[in-house]
């Protein structure tokens, strides 16, 4: 496994009762790399976050991990897509979920305090969650999901019930724990969760990804090659899987060609595996900052 990624899916599927709501997906998070994943609902956005999380089992396929936690594990950070309106205030539940992931009392009550101030959470004393809006629920979301300073963080739906101030903070937010080195993957129906934070696009639909695209503020001074190629009839699933090789830029299917944009550095070994796997190269070419 390239030492920068920190987890990867291969050909990765999900059946629930008989009915496929993700087919083999095939996707990589690098540390510090994020991810906005869209799709309408019903798509699988969340069902790709929970097998990212480990959260549901993988019916075929497979997940690999590796982070800086015990025995390499990888420190995950889970925020669903809504909170249930619980019989605890904010800090009374926070402190629950801190103890649930091994943190000492004075560290719990120093990270949500941190956190809490963060979100701009103004917690009256002794209110019960069940009584908070949703967007106050979903701030005291974003609080849970960060007390174990994650190495990944998913987010599913996080702008729901936020306000535009709200949002706009979140993103800040996120651009703040990018640099940090924090990697991100972000699912939401929305396009304004595709901000200035986000690197990647990763469009799914029909459980199916349909396209990875950088975004244009990833893209600005860097160089690629594009790769065009036909693949034979019925390996269509195969085209798409090669859209998560280390050094993808973007992937897009016209017609009857599969487009890859990639890394220079990467692009020999793509081609190679591309031919050996049965595609026949079209053409290559080199170009840099908005990739047409």
């Amino acid at each position: 496994m390239n030492p920068d990624v920190i987890l990867r899916l291969v050909q990765a599927s999900k059946q629930y009762k008989g009915k496929t709501v993700l087919n083999r997906i095939s996707l990589e998070m690098s540390r510090g790399e994020t991810v906005a994943v869209t799709g309408p609902n019903g798509s699988g956005k969340s069902t790709l976050l929970k097998m990212m999380a480990g959260l549901s089992a993988l019916s075929s396929g497979k997940r690999e991990t590796i982070g800086s936690g015990e025995g390499g594990s990888l420190v995950i950070g889970y925020a669903p897509d809504h909170l249930p309106k619980l019989k605890f205030t904010a800090r009374e539940y926070l402190n629950h979920m801190g103890a649930l992931r091994g943190l000492e009392a004075a560290t719990r009550t120093r990270r949500i305090e941190e956190l809490l101030q963060l979100v701009d959470l103004r917690d009256r004393t002794g209110q019960q969650m069940r009584f908070f809006s949703k967007g106050m629920l979903q701030k005291v979301n974003l609080v849970q999901a960060l007390l174990g300073d994650p190495e990944l963080l998913l987010l599913d739906e996080p702008i729901g019930g936020l306000d535009e101030e709200a949002q706009g903070a979140l993103a800040s937010m996120l651009l703040s724990l990018k640099q940090k080195g924090t990697a991100i993957v972000a699912a939401s129906h929305e396009k304004a969760m595709i901000g200035p934070w986000a690197e990647r696009v990763v469009t799914i639909s029909e459980g199916r990804i349909q396209s990875i695209a950088a975004t244009a503020d990833a893209m600005v001074g860097k160089r690629w090659r594009r790769i065009v190629c036909q693949w034979p009839e019925g390996r269509g699933e195969v085209a798409k899987a090669f859209a998560s090789w280390p050094g993808i830029m973007q992937y897009r299917k016209e017609r009857r060609h599969a487009v890859y944009w990639i890394e220079p550095a990467s692009s020999d070994a793509l081609l190679r595996e591309l031919l050996e796997a049965g595609a026949s190269v079209d053409s290559v070419t080199i170009g840099s900052g908005r990739m047409v």
